[in-house]
């Protein structure tokens, strides 16, 4: 008697390198459908109220620091400064849409509020309103963006060793901040 085998074949096929699969990513109109149509409503009381509520809360934060340095000591005083950040970041926000004019339907309330907002975090909000403008008008221009100043092939070539790795080390950004 003979034995019978029973033989596969599987077949692999390999797809080019070049060939690249592209996801479909949703345009920006089913986007806006998928947003709720109140998002896109400008309430300027609704907008007042979180104004004045991170004001509320950075004047809290303030009145609290003495007690919780001295409860809490230095681990305390870290976890302030976190949350005063965070309170000061929420000013800049709603400073933000004011210089947007997403605040209100109301120029006038829209600077007024804008110059509440950014008194707090020393930003002045005429300055910042100018030049964010600036920087939304001149956006990845290679000459006129002054949010982020490009660096050419040719100025990069020149450059030592360290200013060309420098931006890699993590806590670059704060030093060039500073």
């Amino acid at each position: 008697m003979a034995s019978s085998k029973t033989s596969q074949t599987s077949t692999i096929v390999k797809q080019p390198k070049n060939d690249v699969t592209r996801k479909e990513y949703p345009t920006l109109e089913e986007l806006r459908k998928a947003i709720p149509a109140e998002c896109f409503e400008k309430d300027a009381l609704k907008s007042i109220f979180f104004l004045v509520w991170d004001l509320l809360c950075l004047a809290g934060m303030y009145m609290i620091v003495g007690q919780v340095e001295n409860y809490f000591g230095w681990i305390g005083l870290l976890s302030w400064y976190f949350l005063i950040g965070m309170f000061g970041f929420s000013l800049f926000v709603v400073g933000h849409d004011c210089g947007h004019t997403t605040f209100s339907n109301y120029t006038w309330l829209n600077d007024i509020c804008g110059h509440i907002a950014h008194a707090p975090i020393m930003a002045p909000y005429w300055p910042w309103q100018k030049s964010h403008r600036q920087h939304h008008q001149y956006t990845s221009h290679f000459d006129k963006d002054r949010a982020h100043v490009w660096i050419d092939k040719e100025i990069y070539d020149s450059m030592n060793y360290l200013s060309k790795h420098f931006h890699k080390f993590p806590p670059s950004g704060l030093i060039l901040y500073v």
